[in-house]
């Protein structure tokens, strides 16, 4: 007879699949997080328009990423994933605070929407400010 193949359940939504020949742009930046190491990271371009959003993740110690994503406007938030003693789910944003320079004198933590353009590849969006309050940035996917 046969052999019964196992049916696979998704235990969690996956990410939107890019449909081909959509166009796409590419959003890229530096990471970071306020300890001396960098755990894994999560990092999420969350659609302004939709409730869509596209996600990678990266291991420890990779300070640069590079999402494609569909055309479209964008908040970026990279989140902390558990592991080599680093807690789940600290997130940080691109936010005004980045550009201010994360002193203690950059207090504006509304993340920036960046707009990504057929074949463009955004540079320096980097989600730095990990110093908003708890729950001011969605929460990881």
């Amino acid at each position: 007879g046969a052999l019964a193949v196992p049916v696979l359940t998704p235990t969690e939504p996956l990410a939107p699949v890019i449909t081909p020949g959509f166009p796409t742009g590419v959003i890229t930046g530096t990471l970071s997080y306020p300890s001396e190491a960098l755990p894994d990271e999560r990092v999420v371009a969350w659609c302004t328009t939709d409730d869509s959003h596209y996600s990678l993740d990266t291991l420890a110690g990779q300070f640069d990423y590079q999402l494609e994503v569909p055309t479209g406007t964008y908040l970026v938030v990279a989140y902390s994933m558990e592991g080599n003693g680093f807690p789940s789910g600290l997130a940080g944003g691109c936010t005004r605070m980045v550009p201010c320079g994360l002193t203690a004198a950059c207090t504006e933590h509304t993340l920036i929407p960046v707009t990504v353009a057929a074949g463009v590849t955004l540079t320096n969006i980097n989600p730095a400010d990990w110093y908003a309050d708890t729950g001011a940035f969605p929460p990881m996917p």
